[in-house]
């Protein structure tokens, strides 16, 4: 019995002796921070921690299995049968996470093994064990280069805490627990996958609304329903008094569609930059500007979104072709009619603003020469116009550039912008806005 006491701590002492703790503390580091790099590259939340075994708490652990599979024999015995002398540990905020930092370990590591602990406590983990592709040789017994492994636990975060508590509670100390002490940490176990699974349901339950935000309207009774809680909910109160209306939601739906707004996120941010405590002066200043017509909030939203930033540009396109220079043109103006007809009413009013000035000969050729269905359908084909035609349309084009009329300057500016009415659809719509302003102009009809 002497002597096997004797080789035994003969093995075990110079496996000590020769274990170098600084550095596996090194690869232990080295394989932490590689982990860290590529999981903050995925922005994935977590902690990440390494260390190596120290010579006191490896000696307890290798009489501990000695007693438990025998005698150690050999140098290269006690180095096959510990594997965590080089340890590190990702801590993961989110659970569900895991099979992403699996994928990122297997990329970045040799993986020798992979472990999947769920013990009757609770405990929850995953155990790695990888060699490092690179720089992972050390000096072993003898001096002999060897290739040790490096164990990376993954863990939860709560998980983490409760695992170092109850390691601390239950193995690191003389004596065993009482029953207080094992039923508080049951307890606190019990509370922890609780509260893992309510923050799991939580993330899911953001991202599903997230995801419902990011999704279009559906229609234009969609958006004005979304557009009416909003301003209840968010809007100051000068916005929610009962004398300003809504508006059109069908405009406002082209409106977003044209600059692919037609998500809750996308109006959300619009609304929040528009309708604030420190926007009512705003309002009041805009609203002077379209005297005789009624101002509800989606013209308002509307104008400040098209004309706060940009100026009005009789070139917000470039195109390619005189043919399609010249379709271009007729589509934005016959848009402008179109929008003036449903942006603003009463329509009296808005058509007023076309026949006060006193030279109405450009307005009234354009308008009689737009009237005509070939101009419209001009616009998908192929045809020239002659130079008298060119210049009728040119010399409106220039009306409509130059124009100071805020409701005026709002509509052409939009259609001018991208946010032009599907025309060959609209044609009753269009007939609605030409032919009672051609009378206007004194045209029997247009």
């Amino acid at each position: 019995m002497a002597i096997e006491s004797l080789i035994k701590e003969s093995v075990i002492s110079t496996f000590i002796d020769q274990y170098r703790q600084n550095e596996y503390a090194d690869l232990a580091k080295r394989a932490a921070d590689s982990c860290e790099r590529a999981l903050s590259e995925k922005d994935i939340p977590h902690q990440t921690r390494s260390r190596a075994k120290n010579p006191e708490s490896l000696r307890k652990k290798l009489e501990q299995r000695e007693r438990k599979n025998g005698p150690y024999k050999t140098l290269k015995h006690i180095h096959n049968d510990i594997v965590d002398l080089a340890g590190a540990r990702i801590i993961l905020e989110r659970w569900e996470d895991r099979d992403l930092v699996k994928g990122i370990i297997y990329e970045i590591f040799e993986v020798q093994k992979e472990e999947y602990k769920k013990e009757e406590s609770g405990y929850e983990a995953v155990h790695y064990r990888v060699y490092m592709k690179q720089g992972g040789y050390l000096r072993g017994p003898h001096m002999t280069e060897m290739r040790p492994l490096v164990e990376i636990q993954v863990h939860f975060l709560y998980m983490a805490q409760w695992a170092n508590d109850e390691h601390d509670t239950r193995y690191k100390t003389p004596v065993d627990p009482t029953r207080a002490l094992n039923n508080n940490l049951d307890i606190r176990l019990q509370v922890l996958h609780l509260q893992e699974k309510l923050a799991r349901q939580t993330r899911e339950e953001k991202t599903r609304q997230d995801a419902k935000h990011k999704q279009k309207f559906t229609n234009a009774k969609h958006v004005g329903r979304h557009l009416e809680k909003w301003i209840l909910k968010h809007a100051a109160d000068w916005a929610k008094d009962e004398a300003k209306t809504t508006g059109s939601a069908t405009a406002l739906t082209k409106f977003l569609d044209a600059r692919e707004w037609r998500t809750p996120e996308s109006l959300n941010q619009l609304l929040q930059e528009h309708f604030g405590d420190g926007a009512l002066d705003e309002y009041s200043s805009i609203a002077k500007k379209y005297a005789g017509i009624e101002l509800n909030l989606i013209i308002y939203l509307i104008d400040r979104t098209v004309l706060k930033r940009e100026k009005n540009n009789a070139h917000a396109f470039q195109v390619p072709n005189s043919h399609e220079e010249h379709a271009y043109k007729i589509q934005v103006i016959l848009s402008t009619f179109i929008w003036m007809n449903r942006l603003f009413l009463p329509t009296l009013e808005w058509q007023r603003l076309f026949t006060r000035f006193e030279d109405q000969k450009t307005l009234r050729q354009g308008i009689l020469w737009l009237g005509n269905g070939a101009r419209q359908n001009f616009i998908g084909e192929g045809d020239s116009l002659t130079n008298d035609e060119i210049g009728k349309l040119n010399r409106l084009w220039d009306w409509f550039s130059r124009n100071p009329d805020r409701p005026i300057m709002l509509a052409f500016t939009m259609s001018n912008q991208g946010v032009v009415r599907d025309i060959p659809r609209e044609k009753d719509e269009l007939e609605n806005a030409l032919g009672p302003l051609g009378r206007a102009l004194g045209r029997a009809s247009v």
